[in-house]
């Protein structure tokens, strides 16, 4: 079984707060952000106009947007000061603009209603302001208007958190980033146009494609070609360090700095897909994976007994966790949480040599992570070779009880005729063919890549299940429609990603099928 397809999924961070919905005040919070945001990227796209650029403006309000979703851990302190912030950038780019304009005899179109935040607000009187804001932008939009705007608020998300990935690596890509602005921008019109809606969520999905395949290309050249290898699951007596997330620089970086120390090292959530990458089978340190799912960070970091990093820009749920030994690179961590500065990890090294560690440890059945190319070329054109009547492809996976049920049932009543490639849980049947590549969705668009030389991606044959919804996952659908894929099946979405509701309008004007029971589904895609 899969690392993603975790048992404990009943028990992740979401159910266990018995809350999957966002709180009124990180509303408020959220929506005067993106306000100051989006009027920002009015006045970053009116001076692009005259050739002028703000690179360090625009990369923080990207990062700013990729952390939108972890007010909720910040301090009262951070969140006026991250306000602050944004809000001097704000008046700093309008008065160039106003100057710009002055000096070159230039009529300027400044936008109406620029909010207003003063050293002295509080933040109960900015709660108080996003309130309204957040009111009158839904009485002013239609139905259909404001359900196309939260998907393209999601998309912005989604892009931004892709964007914050790359920045790791000192990399930018303009014209991806200026998508983002006109995005941003659409909202500082008194009316939402659906045409303009559609155009800049279609945008937006190519430009987290483009993102997600840059990413994959520099971590290969980084770190080598992916492989297919063994990971451990089990743990040794020893003192420990677990890091969480998804970041590999953060990964390499503390792996160097606790080589000296008979510290072990153990990856956690995303960062299994690490693995797969030959560059980190070189560090004695690195002993394997530990955790239960990749959304259950408070059970995993409860449980384990020494220090946790949890690498940049991962919002991670850990408001209700033990504090004292948690470390994060972010620029700024959360309340509780220690800031490692210019990667001198030292000060992780040494709670973890503080703390207990594993006083036995404990055996548990190894995975395989990440594939070999040419074998799987080989397995492609087999399958194709085949002639099978259809072709099912499975992304990834945290499977609830229900989901779980789902899929037992599923793969119960496979026709022969059928074959799966899944990304997620492996049945072990003859016309089932799993890659566990974690929940890295670089390396799934390295392999559709590889599998769409072999099969058009809008053949007749194709069959998409998205069995986990998460921020990428809507805008991966876009693109897989937009590359003319005719069947897609999405199973539940939590609300904390999207509104079921806007969920709906999503799978409706996309053309999504929504997963109702093992047979009917099969018996609807016979009848297609």
């Amino acid at each position: 079984m899969f690392y993603n397809s975790s048992l404990n999924f009943e028990y992740n961070d979401c159910v266990s707060k018995g809350a999957c919905s966002v709180a009124p005040n990180i509303s408020s919070m959220q929506e005067i952000m993106f306000t100051i945001l989006k009027q920002t990227a009015y006045y970053i796209l009116k001076l692009k106009s005259y050739d002028m650029t703000f690179e360090s403006i625009e990369k923080d309000i990207i990062l700013e947007i990729a952390s939108i979703d972890a007010a909720k851990d910040f301090s009262e302190s951070q969140v006026l000061n991250s306000f602050s912030k944004e809000y001097s950038n704000l008046i700093k780019l309008k008065k160039l603009y106003e100057d710009f304009c002055k000096t070159n005899h230039i009529n300027c179109i400044n936008l109406k209603n620029i909010i207003k935040i003063s050293p002295k607000t509080s933040l109960s009187a900015i709660l108080k302001k996003g309130n309204k804001e957040f009111s009158a932008k839904y009485r002013t939009y239609k139905k259909n208007e404001k359900y196309l705007a939260e998907i393209l608020i999601s998309l912005i998300k989604s892009v931004c958190s892709n964007f914050a990935r790359l920045y790791d690596y000192n990399f930018l890509l303009p014209e991806e980033s200026e998508k983002v602005f006109l995005a941003l921008n659409v909202f500082n019109s008194d009316r939402l146009s659906i045409e303009i809606l559609k155009n800049n969520i279609g945008s937006l999905a190519e430009a987290n494609i483009n993102i997600l395949n840059k990413i994959s290309e520099i971590q290969i050249n980084l770190y080598g070609p992916v492989e297919k290898n063994s990971v451990s699951f089990s743990t040794s007596p020893n003192k420990a360090i677990l890091v969480s997330g998804s970041n590999f620089t953060d990964l390499d970086a503390l792996l160097k700095d606790v080589e000296p120390y008979d510290i072990d090292v153990y990856t956690n959530g995303n960062l299994l897909s690490a693995h797969a990458f030959s560059h980190f089978k070189n560090f004695k340190n690195l002993k394997g994976q530990y955790g239960t799912g990749t959304y259950s960070t408070i059970l995993d970091f409860a449980t384990f007994p020494g220090a946790v990093l949890l690498t940049k820009n991962e919002t991670q749920n850990i408001e209700y966790l033990y504090r004292g030994r948690l470390f994060t690179t972010d620029e700024v961590s959360a309340q509780g949480v220690a800031k490692i500065s210019n990667n001198n990890f030292k000060p992780v090294i040494d709670s973890a040599m503080q703390a207990k560690g594993f006083a036995k440890g404990q055996i548990r059945k190894e995975q395989k992570v990440g594939y070999n190319a040419d074998i799987l070329k080989e397995k492609f054109n087999e399958i194709v070779n085949s002639n099978y009547d259809k072709i099912f492809i499975f992304g990834f996976s945290n499977f609830s009880m229900k989901q779980k049920d789902y899929y037992n049932s599923f793969f119960k009543f496979f026709p022969a005729n059928y074959f799966a490639i899944t990304f997620s849980e492996d049945p072990d049947l003859d016309n089932v063919f799993s890659i566990n590549i974690g929940n890295d969705y670089s390396l799934l668009l390295n392999v559709i890549k590889l599998f769409a030389e072999k099969v058009p991606l809008n053949s007749e044959k194709l069959v998409f299940y998205l069995t986990q919804c998460d921020i990428n996952s809507l805008p991966i659908i876009i693109h897989l429609k937009n590359l003319g894929a005719k069947k897609i099946f999405l199973s539940d979405c939590p609300p904390l990603v999207i509104n079921p509701s806007v969920l709906k309008t999503f799978t409706k004007l996309y053309g999504i099928f929504e997963i109702s029971s093992p047979k009917d589904d099969l018996k609807m895609l016979n009848n297609l």
